[in-house]
């Protein structure tokens, strides 16, 4: 139960410092970097099975607090945890150096990836490419708050993976100590 609460906890922080902290420094940014980070780095950390549990709750509860209804975060999240896996168990990739960089690349054009999800399929008529969703879609899709959130990513990504393993691991910790009582 101690585990239960100590994540959601957990949670409840990253939606708290994407909305409070994060989209006052980067207004600018449509993308919420520090979730798309954490769903990366849980699926490195954990694989797809033991990070689910962990991205449903989060991207639901950012999904309610944004915007009331379940949606975008929460239906590309999924995929997105899916592709990393994928990519993390067939590049054989280490987590160190030069292989942080390249996941923190993945993290970064998640990103864009997400724009280009919530505007293709939540935002008007679905997969309807007239010429002003079109329009919509190019004019988010702007140089400059692209390259800013995909460069904001790569600290945000470094930051999320030492707090997010140091949790899991925390939490491992604690989850032995709970299975083997010392006497």
């Amino acid at each position: 139960m101690k585990i239960f609460f100590l994540r959601s906890l957990f949670i409840l922080a990253l939606v708290f410092f994407e909305f409070s902290f994060f989209d006052v420094l980067a207004p600018s940014v449509s993308a919420p970097l520090i979730l798309i980070s954490s769903v990366v780095v849980w699926t490195l950390l954990s694989g797809f099975p033991g990070a689910l549990p962990m991205i449903i709750p989060l991207t639901i509860l950012f999904d309610l607090v944004s915007s009331g209804t379940l949606g975008t975060l929460t239906l590309y999240a999924i995929p997105l945890a899916y592709a990393t896996s994928f990519l993390s168990r067939r590049l054989l990739v280490e987590h160190r150096g030069m292989g942080m960089i390249l996941y923190a690349l993945c993290a970064a054009v998640s990103n864009f990836g997400y724009l280009v999800v919530s505007i293709l399929f939540f935002q008007g008529h679905p997969l309807s490419f007239t010429r002003e969703t079109l329009t919509t879609l190019f004019s988010a899709l702007s140089f400059a708050p692209l390259m800013l959130s995909m460069l904001l990513t790569l600290p945000l990504f470094a930051l999320a993976y030492a707090v997010i393993r140091r949790f899991e691991e925390r939490m491992g910790f604690i989850a032995q100590g709970e299975i083997l009582p010392m006497r």
